[in-house]
């Protein structure tokens, strides 16, 4: 029985859009991209453009592309009038092929971007440790929306609900929200000053950026009945199982005896751990089926006899995605839960990683994951059993901000657990 998978998730681009705000980790450039991608261990060697193209069968072999791509090169080298700034130039056209290719969830990554790639699969990040929403014309600054447990923004004394203003002084109204961002941004170890208002109070927080370990899951009593527990999951890396069974088992000893998994707007993250989050609720059983683009089945994982027997509901949006999208499949295969929301991304394909020569990285479609039972739902999405959209009163509201009393899909959640109690 397998149940450890190498994966790693992809953390490159701004974070978990929600309806039109954003939440992020300052410092750590998070992914809007649905990505379910692992590193190969077969990493490139420095072999040369001829030594690659003969290994390719003949019918796929294109030393036409590269021939005049070196030309090219040579021309404008020896000839153009403007300086050629080189590594602009390898990461436009590195991206330029896997465009044309027309591979969605294909990438190639700069020498600088890669190392944030394993901190962030790891669960690990380096900065000040908040979600935040993205502020408006008119907003007094940018509201922290959570806290991260153990984060220098804790240590520093920042809560949830207070009010950026300024960075080391300067307003973040006249920086703009990017540049605020930035500011706050930096290595390990170097502080700054951060002047939030708190009950209309404006007060200096002084905080030493660090490594800590990203939050990914959040959870509490259902306002409306205590025996209900309300588990949100912000996206899967390998900090995330822990998080999770500590958030499961908390509420059941707290005396809760249904469960509604909150996975909207979740973009995925590494399959090792949603495979083991499920292994943690599902009866013995399989998990995934991993096949190559034949679709021979190259991988299975599954789940040990020990579950998690309360009556669950899963909460999705078409911002569900990917491991996301395994983890609502692989409860509502077994029927262990409801799921309630709207129909998910669709993302059912897997991205290989190597590294390349120059300490970059591609990434690209290689195989495809499949649910227990269901079909791949990659292109088609996960349809709810209960279909409700998000009220909209709220669309312009983060999730992180919703009350229990106004979210009418968690509501409709807790009305379908309450007929199975």
């Amino acid at each position: 029985m397998q149940k450890k998978v190498s994966l790693l998730t992809l953390v490159v681009s701004i974070v978990l859009a929600i309806v039109i705000t954003f939440t992020f980790t300052f410092s750590v450039v998070q992914t809007a991209n649905y990505i379910f991608n692992y590193f190969n261990d077969n990493q490139s060697s420095s072999a040369g453009v001829d030594e690659y193209q003969s290994a390719l069968p003949e019918d796929k072999q294109n030393p036409e592309l590269f021939e005049t791509l070196a030309m090219i090169d040579y021309f404008y080298q020896t000839g153009y009038v403007n300086d050629i700034d080189k590594d602009e130039l390898v990461y436009n056209l590195m991206n330029a092929y896997i465009i044309c290719v027309g591979d969605p969830y294909g990438a190639y990554y700069s020498p600088e971007e890669v190392d944030s790639i394993f901190s962030d699969a790891e669960g690990v990040s380096v900065g000040i440790g908040v979600y935040v929403k993205q502020f408006n014309e008119g907003d007094e600054g940018i509201k922290i929306l959570e806290v991260m447990n153990g984060s220098p923004a804790e240590k520093a004394g920042l809560k949830k609900g207070d009010i950026i203003t300024h960075v080391d002084g300067e307003s973040v109204k006249e920086l703009g929200y990017d540049a605020s961002v930035a500011k706050i941004a930096g290595e390990a170890g170097t502080d700054v000053v951060i002047t939030a208002l708190r009950d209309g109070i404006g007060r200096n927080f002084k905080v030493i950026r660090n490594q800590f370990e990203t939050q990914s899951v959040f959870y509490h009593k259902y306002a409306l009945d205590n025996k209900v527990g309300v588990v949100r999951i912000i996206e899967f890396n390998d900090g995330t199982p822990k998080q999770f069974k500590n958030a499961v088992n908390s509420l059941l000893d707290d005396g809760c005896e249904s469960l509604v998994f909150d996975v909207r707007s979740n973009p995925g993250g590494t399959l090792a751990s949603c495979v083991e989050m499920l292994d943690f609720l599902l009866p013995s059983g399989k998990i995934v089926d991993i096949t190559d683009l034949d679709g021979t089945v190259v991988n299975s994982y599954y789940s040990s006899s020990s579950q998690i027997d309360v009556p669950m509901a899963v909460l999705t949006d078409g911002g569900t995605a990917s491991a996301g999208e395994l983890f609502t499949c692989a409860l509502k295969d077994y029927n262990k839960a409801i799921i309630v929301g709207t129909n998910t991304y669709g993302k059912g394909c897997m991205q290989n990683i190597i590294t390349l020569p120059n300490g970059g990285a591609l990434r690209y479609t290689t195989q495809m994951y499949n649910p227990p039972k269901s079909d791949n739902y990659d292109g088609v999405g996960i349809a709810p059993d209960i279909k409700v959209e998000l009220d909209s009163s709220l669309e312009n509201m983060n999730y992180f901000e919703i009350t229990d009393a106004q979210d009418n899909q968690l509501s409709t959640a807790y009305d379908a657990l309450k007929s199975t109690r």
